[in-house]
């Protein structure tokens, strides 16, 4: 089998490549008819004087499905949006996320020196999975928010922390750029990331002539009225299973359990070795512990570099396995359990499987990564050389 895959590259990377592009133009035309997650409403509501969130909460009117309930930044940067009307601005979104799926990988796989194969590899998975082809299919910012998420890991120049802080316009994925300059010490950068969000802050209540206090916590008040949920991470599960009263006590509470545990992992991976195994782990910390609809789960793209820069590792085959498994079948597995099993608890199972795995994916890699560079860092060295074992007869 392997000398027939030897042989035959060119004939398979064409195959690929053709499966690959049609992927992508029939991505492409649905974005064309779709891209109703855009948030240019709300940034037109901005630029005309208009506080969304306020009006959003009072009046519950939304232009399609653009909720509003990113950071005040967003609806200033989208101003070149806000003057074209909506077919137009979708259709240039549609353009930039298309570039962003392409500009990322390249981006990283640049940075860490990952050979032109296998990137060409990284870009046919990258453009063919599912998560990427519904960020571009629903207009979503996913991309455009994992763009500033790698640069502080690409390069160390001010600007580029500055930049960083644009991901904080989406809560629940931004918060852990955050803590990571803040785990690590690192006050100057935490200080340049947060400009931005400070700066928008000032220009929004400014602009629209609201309360600066209460237009800061606006976004939240929006966030927590329409108690936001998904399936399979900590933050969701907790509110439907065990706080499921929707008041601000238990939100508050659960975010405290939420960021305490991110802080406990991000503590454990700071004495890795290696930005590229890094940036992967920190960004799996959102998917576990934050509510995030398919398009998120791009942020595992730094997971299937690091498996395929080094695929002969162990623990990095089993994180390519899980990435390609993510990217592909979950969703089909998910739709064939809720069709046909109608079973509840069977469904809730699943979730809470999906769940572990993430959590399982995330202490297996610390496992491995800390044991190599310092063995007590996170376990004994006895635990250690049995869970070596262990992935030795696994694989």
């Amino acid at each position: 089998m392997k000398k027939i895959l030897k042989n035959n590259k060119k004939i398979l990377f064409i195959i690929f490549l053709t499966i690959s592009l049609v992927s992508l133009l029939n991505t492409i035309e649905k974005g064309i008819k779709n891209g109703c997650d855009f948030q240019w409403y709300p940034s037109k509501l901005f630029w005309e004087g208009i506080n969304h969130y306020r009006y959003i909460i009072d009046s519950g009117k939304v232009f399609m499905c653009q909720g509003g309930e990113y950071g005040h930044l967003l609806q200033i940067i989208f101003f070149p949006f806000a003057l074209m009307d909506w077919n137009t601005a979708k259709l240039s979104w549609l353009v930039i996320n298309v570039f962003l799926t392409f500009l990322i990988p390249y981006a990283i796989c640049k940075s860490f020196k990952i050979q032109t194969e296998k990137f060409l590899i990284i870009i046919l998975i990258f453009i063919t999975c599912y998560p990427t082809r519904m960020t571009i299919n629903y207009g979503q910012q996913s991309l455009f928010v994992l763009f500033f998420l790698i640069l502080p890991f690409l390069n160390t120049k001010n600007y580029y922390y500055f930049l960083s802080g644009f991901s904080y316009v989406k809560y629940s994925t931004g918060y852990i750029l955050f803590l990571n300059y803040l785990v690590e010490k690192r006050f100057k950068h935490l200080i340049f990331a947060s400009l931005p969000v400070f700066l928008g802050w000032i220009v929004y209540f400014i602009f629209t002539n609201s309360n600066p206090i209460q237009n800061l916590f606006e976004p939240l008040e929006l966030i927590f009225g329409k108690n936001y949920t998904q399936s399979t991470d900590l933050y969701s599960l907790l509110n439907r299973y065990l706080f499921e009263k929707n008041n601000l006590f238990n939100k508050l509470f659960i975010i405290l359990i939420v960021v305490s545990l991110n802080l406990f992992f991000l503590f454990k991976i700071k004495n890795i070795q290696g930005k590229l195994i890094k940036m992967s782990l920190i960004f799996i910390l959102p998917l576990i512990f934050m509510p995030h609809s398919n398009y998120d789960y791009v942020l595992l793209l730094p997971l299937l570099i690091l498996g395929i820069s080094n695929f002969k590792l162990n623990i990095n085959k089993f994180n390519f396995y899980f990435v390609i498994y993510y990217f592909y079948f979950n969703r089909i597995i998910k739709h064939l359990i809720e069709t046909y099993i109608l079973d509840i608890n069977k469904i809730v199972i699943f979730n809470i499987f999906i769940f572990f795995l993430f959590l399982f994916l995330l202490v297996l890699n610390i496992f491995y990564y800390t044991k190599k560079n310092k063995p007590r860092d996170f376990f004994s060295m006895k635990i250690c050389s049995k869970k070596v074992s262990f992935l030795k007869r696994l694989f």
